[in-house]
């Protein structure tokens, strides 16, 4: 099975794990499509494609960048470089990218003149419903008519999906974590003072300010790994509680588990914004649509704490603590659970490790192969596209991934 799997550009190093794991089955056949991608995601993908005859890659121009109109939905490959594409006839196209964007617009333009035809999936993050100016929802609605099945990462993207009139099929497929990277550490580690440990962007969005008060209450360590506009604020108060903070920069990821280990508890105290600017009079909620450090804390068995913004209290599930956004006192209570209590941080450390399983990679790549060998089997069986898409469920396709927890239900 032949896939073209389309990124828009920058978000090529969130699906390296996911590439990896799929090169590795011999029944795919991989071409990637991108653009614009950094220097390490370019080494990583010839990596691949030198290590896999079945893997191959393009990094297209692009036209129009993020940086230039303040949203991923504008970025445009540069027109025609996505011809290099039409000589080798796909069996199923994915597209990473919302409905809404030009990029997505362009790759289905190009279906539909050389393959039109080929079963289309797309993934979808978005879990805010947004209305955005013409020409974006007359696009959005195409795309919607076009995808065979659209693989929503947690529930709350489905439910935009169905708001905005996407009727067809779905299946949930969340992002996902290496769970052969991101392990406990064997060797023990020596006494330390409890540390608090937050991975990400250094923003206002991200909650620094509220972690930096809940630390002073408590009387913690803090570990940061990352950078942002923030920076600065963190490093004054670092100059304040001498030897109490430590700062690092992005880190490789294969040096992330060993800073994680270091942590008692990571927290993710995100907040909702609303942010303008595609446009003055656009505000556009900002929500956290996945935290997908979360999930590698949980494998590495570090307990979590995340604010109840967006989608995290769903990657949490009952494997953390969760606090109201925005109260760095209600922060401040669950660290100190967490700090005081050897026998719950043990027991969420362990929860975690159990529910990191669900998001692995590997477990990831099996659903996705299956849904696109169902699409394949059923345009088959049924021979035109026209009787192909259906509201109904999949019938012997296996339960998707995860899917919500019921009260008293564990995963």
């Amino acid at each position: 099975m032949h896939v073209l799997i389309a990124a828009v550009p920058y978000r090529t190093e969130h699906w390296l794990d996911l590439l990896r794991v799929l090169v590795r089955r011999p029944d795919i056949e991989i071409t990637f499509f991108t653009a614009s991608t950094s220097d390490r995601s370019r080494q990583a993908l010839e990596y691949l494609a030198e290590t896999f005859p079945h893997f191959r890659f393009h990094v297209a121009p692009r036209l129009i960048g993020e940086e230039g109109t303040g949203h991923m939905a504008s970025v445009m490959y540069r027109p025609g470089s996505a011809r290099v594409l039409k000589s080798r006839r796909p069996d199923v196209l994915h597209i990473i990218g919302e409905p809404a964007y030009l990029s997505t617009a362009q790759m289905l333009a190009l279906r539909k003149r050389y393959w039109p035809d080929v079963p289309v999936t797309m993934y979808a993050a978005q879990n805010v419903v947004t209305r955005f100016p013409f020409p974006f929802p007359s696009l959005e609605q195409r795309a919607y008519d076009a995808i065979d099945c659209a693989l929503p990462i947690t529930p709350a993207a489905e439910n935009v999906l169905r708001t905005k009139g996407y009727r067809g099929q779905v299946r949930l497929v969340p992002l996902g974590v290496d769970t052969e990277l991101f392990q406990p550490v064997a060797m023990p580690l020596p006494s330390h003072p409890f540390t608090v440990g937050f991975v990400g962007w250094f923003t206002r969005y991200k909650g620094i300010g509220d972690l930096l008060a809940a630390a002073r209450q408590i009387d913690c360590d803090l570990l940061f790994v990352g950078s942002g506009s923030l920076s600065e604020e963190i490093q004054q108060e670092a100059a304040r509680r001498p030897g109490r903070i430590e700062l690092h920069s992005w880190v490789d990821r294969r040096d992330l588990p060993a800073l994680l280990a270091r942590m008692d508890v990571l927290a993710l105290p995100s907040v909702e914004l609303v942010q303008r600017n595609v446009a003055p009079w656009i505000g556009i909620p900002l929500r956290e649509q996945f935290g997908r450090v979360l999930v590698e804390a949980m494998a590495c068995g570090v307990p979590v704490v995340g604010s109840d913004v967006g989608e995290l209290p769903y990657v949490i599930g009952s494997a953390g603590l969760i606090f109201r956004a925005g109260n760095p006192a209600a922060l401040a209570t669950r660290l100190a659970q967490i700090r005081d209590d050897p026998a719950l941080a043990q027991r969420l450390g362990a929860a975690g490790q159990t529910r990191a399983q669900l998001f692995s990679w590997s477990r990831i790549a099996d659903s996705l192969c299956q849904t696109w060998q169902g699409l394949l089997d059923t345009r088959l069986r049924v021979g035109h596209e026209g009787m192909f898409r259906t509201t109904t469920p999949w019938g012997t396709a296996p339960a998707p991934l995860p899917i919500r927890e019921k009260e008293g239900q564990t995963l």
